[in-house]
């Protein structure tokens, strides 16, 4: 596949991997009509691996994490899962890392199609790939799109609410005592 070409799925339940030469952390969204999500609920990945039709399957570092998607078991609203994959490594860009999604059959493990994000540089997270609901049938497209500012940022894109680390507890410093009065002339 290239860059927004899309397919018909030729089968309800397909699985997106998503490989690369470093672990990545793949997650999958469900969206409705506006392109948000409904809750956090529907942003699945490694702490929250299952949602309504949605699964999440750690690879351990050995094969492709995956997203899983049985369109039957999606909830009515849901118009779109987007699969999502950042480089496990804190900072770490895709630059010289080619990651490719391949979708799958989930039944038989048929190879569907495959595609492959060209010039990545600066990005530290990517919307690889869309499982979507166009006029009753559901189709896959190839989509690429990479963020600068990680898995929050494509989070918080699709309304998700990200937890921003807490601020270190600073030291309380006691006020210091006032001043003396001036002595009596």
């Amino acid at each position: 596949m290239t860059p927004g070409s899309n397919i018909p799925l030729p089968t309800a339940r397909v699985t997106v991997d998503v490989a690369a030469p470093v672990r990545l952390d793949v997650s999958g969204l469900l969206l409705t009509a506006d392109g948000k999500v409904r809750s956090d609920d529907d942003f699945i990945f490694y702490n929250q691996p299952a949602g309504p039709g949605v699964t999440y399957r750690s690879g351990g570092g050995t094969t492709p994490d995956a997203i899983t998607v049985d369109t039957t078991a999606v909830p009515p609203g849901i118009e779109k899962i987007v699969v999502t994959a950042s480089p496990d490594a804190a900072g770490q860009t895709f630059q010289g890392i080619e990651p490719t999604a391949t979708l799958r059959n989930a039944d038989d493990n048929a190879v569907l199609a495959t595609f492959t994000p060209p010039r990545l540089g600066s990005e530290t997270a990517l919307v690889i790939m869309e499982i979507y609901l166009r006029n009753g049938v559901w189709k896959a497209r190839a989509v690429g799109q990479g963020y600068a500012n990680g898995l929050a940022g494509i989070a918080t894109d699709f309304g998700v609410t990200v937890e921003e680390p807490a601020a270190p507890a600073q030291p309380v410093t006691p006020p210091a005592p006032p001043a003396a009065p001036p002595a009596p002339p």
